[in-house]
């Protein structure tokens, strides 16, 4: 009788344990901070040849959860040779500083910053609600630069 309730509490652990991970790991897989390539905006100042797409995320923050991908799948298909890409999460303080610089108030924020020109251009918010939205600011955001 012991045997078998030491075997089933045992198994109910595991279980628990299991699902607990599985659940943690499928909880990170998608947060922005995963998209994140480590380039800083101070690199990416002096070695980018093309505008900055300045992303100003948290992990904790939803809207940034379902707009990260978007913003690097559009990288990835459209943009690679037209803008890089810079993530700052707000929750480092080194970049809370450069944050009010850029004047950031609610997130996410997105910014193209033309540093020939030294000029920021933000992206409305209404651009973060589908694809086509956003993919037409930039576009619109990228001729006017050109």
């Amino acid at each position: 009788m012991f045997k078998r309730s030491f075997l089933m509490v045992s198994l109910i652990l595991v279980t628990v344990f299991t699902s607990a991970f599985i659940g943690q790991m499928m909880q990170t897989k998608d947060l922005p901070s995963s998209y994140d390539s480590g380039l800083t905006i101070e690199t990416a100042f002096k070695t980018s040849k093309v505008p900055l797409l300045v992303e100003f995320y948290s992990d904790d923050c939803g809207t940034c959860r379902k707009l990260t991908p978007l913003i690097h799948q559009l990288h990835k298909e459209l943009y690679r040779d037209q803008l890089t890409v810079v993530m700052m999460d707000v929750n480092d303080p080194a970049i809370q500083d450069i944050a009010r610089l850029f004047g950031v108030d609610s997130l996410p924020a997105l910014y193209v910053f033309d540093h020939r020109h030294m000029r920021k251009h933000q992206i409305p918010p209404e651009a973060f609600t589908s694809r086509d939205k956003l993919q037409s600011a930039l576009d619109e955001l990228l001729s006017r630069l050109s």
